[in-house]
């Protein structure tokens, strides 16, 4: 700024210095004797210093306004720059976002496809378990046959994942392979003798695992097994109605387990 007002000085001061010797020492011939006007000479100094200041004044904003657009330009330089950063890093999320879709995309696509497999297989296990269950003794029939229609639904609900659906079918498979592992004592309501005549009688079923079903009347004085080649229930000799009794009582946890003698039966060839 100093530099810029001291170059002005020396240019207002010439100027002045300049008109002085047009008007006093540097005149045209003719004009030698014409006389001086000293408030001619005061006016027109009075201008130069007046453009001189003018000049001067014009400067000073110049500079004032080129040092504010050097912070304003260094400003959006380093904005620039900034944004350039920014911008940089943006792309590299969105990169990463693409990547991640086209990977959800790919998950999504493979998930379906397994989910159409698991539930195609899914349908093939319960069809082989229904018929597993048709060919088995007949063993708590009502239990096992609204656990078969109770999974039918869960299959075909559209607001029921795939897990739920596996997890359902799975304990099913688990229920019945437990049955070919445990002994228990229940009450079912049975036909003894030809199915066609309807009389059926309320019994007590022991169920051996898979193995063998017997049955006993109330007051324990008629026993009898499930005749897996005939597919029906039949009665007993006496002489089986004490271990059947003994065998039920311990199934019940009412006596000591010791060794007793079913009879089994003959196997029915499949």
């Amino acid at each position: 700024m100093q530099c810029v007002c001291r170059r002005t000085g020396w240019i207002g001061l010439n100027l002045i210095f300049v008109m002085l010797l047009t008007l006093v020492g540097v005149r045209e011939p003719g004009w030698a004797d014409a006389p001086i006007d000293p408030l001619g000479i005061h006016q027109t100094e009075s201008e130069a210093i007046a453009v001189s200041q003018q000049t001067q004044q014009a400067e000073d904003r110049w500079a004032e306004e080129k040092i504010a657009l050097q912070h304003r330009y260094r400003s959006l330089q380093s904005d620039e720059e900034r944004l350039a950063k920014q911008h940089t890093a943006l792309l590299a999320q969105v990169t990463a976002l693409k990547n991640r879709q086209a990977e959800a995309e790919r998950t999504m696509a493979e998930t379906a496809r397994v989910q159409a497999e698991l539930q195609s297989h899914l349908e093939v296990l319960m069809q082989r378990l229904e018929t597993h269950i048709d060919r088995d003794l007949p063993f708590l029939p009502d239990e096992r046959q609204q656990r078969m229609a109770e999974i039918k639904t869960v299959l075909v609900q559209p607001d029921t994942n795939i897990a739920e659906r596996s997890r359902r079918v799975m304990e099913a498979l688990k229920v019945e392979t437990e049955y070919g592992q445990t002994v228990e004592v229940y009450q079912q309501r049975i036909p003894i003798g030809d199915p066609d005549a309807d009389q059926r009688i309320m019994a007590d079923i022991l169920r051996v695992g898979r193995l063998a079903l017997f049955w006993r009347s109330p007051d324990g004085k008629c026993v009898g097994q499930w005749d897996r080649v005939a597919n029906q229930w039949t009665p007993l000799p006496d002489s089986h109605r004490r271990t059947i009794n003994d065998a039920m009582e311990m199934a019940l946890k009412r006596r000591t387990i010791d060794m007793v003698n079913l009879p089994l039966g003959r196997i029915a060839q499949q």
